[in-house]
């Protein structure tokens, strides 16, 4: 009988015994997760077209201020996730998000993503202070714990999947998937987004505004690699079922943030 590779470097995975390939769970995960998105994120961080450019950075500002609860735990939901992975493929996978999130990115000038968020939010006026002092609300309070729990009570599969699904709807599979299921107002809206400059919005310039941009190419490409891991260990029918849940469940749950984010910002824009 041979030892265990402890270490984790050669440690085999387990034999494929479900009877939904390896392609076809990929296509379940990218439409759960492209489902469940298109269901419950509706227009995160859509400025209103009337405000003005005041109003536009007190908006933008103040959601990026909310936001700040979510983006600094994320990082911890990742190495929650790969203290607990006993594969070297995952946490390195895991560990190399991390470190773009909350030490150094190359394409942010060697800043953290988190760092990337607060100087966008000093731009529009809502200092560092302000953020830090700032309590969540009991709303968003409740998502953030809900997503850690997801990333620690669960195997460490469907944990996987419930945060990195959070990237997986930004990554090639899940935007062409959602080209394909959107219906007009849906591609209007999108396009409308697009079309919308923010620099010319907030009067602020490009180069101060990068957190939403840079976190939509870099999930590309984590998102991308989190997916084919994912299959790689959704090996056996439980395993596949609960990854499904989790990825479904952790992206209505970040919906269900960004909703309740536009209403406090609308509310601290309007009164």
């Amino acid at each position: 009988m041979t030892g265990l590779p402890y270490d984790g470097r050669s440690r085999r995975v387990p034999d494929w015994t479900s009877d939904v390939s390896p392609d076809k769970f990929e296509d379940l995960l990218v439409e759960t997760v492209v489902t469940a998105a298109m269901a419950s994120i509706k227009k995160p961080f859509v400025i209103p077209d009337h405000y003005t450019q005041a109003q536009a950075r007190l908006y933008h500002g103040t959601s990026l201020k909310y936001f700040s609860f979510f983006a600094w735990r994320f990082p911890s939901w990742l190495l929650e996730v790969a203290s607990r992975c006993p594969y070297q493929d995952v946490r390195r996978e895991l560990i190399e998000d991390c470190v773009d999130e909350e030490v150094g990115d190359e394409d942010a000038g060697g800043r953290c993503h988190v760092d990337v968020l607060y100087e966008e939010a000093e731009a529009c006026g809502i200092s560092r202070e302000e953020i830090a002092t700032t309590a969540p609300s009991p709303l968003i309070q409740t998502c953030v714990l809900a997503l850690d729990d997801l990333a620690r009570t669960l195997s460490w599969e469907a944990s996987f999947a419930a945060i990195a699904g959070l990237e997986i709807t930004n990554s090639k599979p899940a935007v062409e998937l959602r080209a394909k299921l959107a219906t007009p107002e849906q591609l209007a809206n999108a396009q409308a987004a697009i079309a919308s400059s923010l620099p010319e919005r907030l009067g602020i310039a490009g180069e101060n505004l990068l957190f939403n941009a840079l976190h939509a190419y870099k999930d590309q490409f984590h998102g991308g690699g989190e997916l084919e891991l994912l299959v790689k260990y959704a090996t056996d029918p439980h395993t596949q079922n609960e990854m499904l849940w989790a990825a479904r469940t952790g992206v209505e749950t970040f919906g269900l943030m960004l909703s309740e984010i536009d209403r406090l910002a609308l509310e601290t824009v309007e009164g």
